[in-house]
């Protein structure tokens, strides 16, 4: 009889070892769907941050790329507007020298009204 109970108790407590290493089992795998679950919204975080990251970089270099066509275009436009400038300075000095009358119109002081709309601090008088 004793035999037939040690036996009835090893084969319990087999199966409470059996039982307990199932539930372990089990709550293993529970921890791990969740990690992977984390591990899933995480890389979905980080694959959504990096497309926005990447929208920005686009965005910074085609804003880059308007600055140097705008920065090209208006250099264009100051060396037109110098060439144009410098002709017509040496138009205006051949005049000078070719005209006596062009030259002494040119020599006159100009008027401290006019000199005012163009040098409110100059107004006051000289040439």
């Amino acid at each position: 009889m004793q035999a037939k109970l040690i036996a009835a108790l090893v084969i319990a407590l087999a199966f409470a070892v059996t039982i307990g290493f199932a539930y372990h089992y089990k709550l293993a795998a529970k921890d791990a769907v969740a990690a992977k679950e984390a591990a899933e919204r995480s890389l979905n975080t980080a694959l959504d941050v990096n497309a926005d990251n990447e929208k920005t970089m686009t965005a910074l270099a085609n804003a880059k790329a308007r600055e140097s066509q705008l920065a090209a275009d208006l250099a264009g436009e100051v060396e037109a507007a110098n060439r144009t400038t410098l002709s017509v300075a040496k138009a205006l000095a051949d005049l000078r020298a070719q005209n006596a009358d062009v030259d002494a119109y040119l020599k006159q002081p100009v008027p401290d009204p006019l000199r005012g709309m163009y040098d409110p601090a100059r107004a006051g008088g000289g040439r």
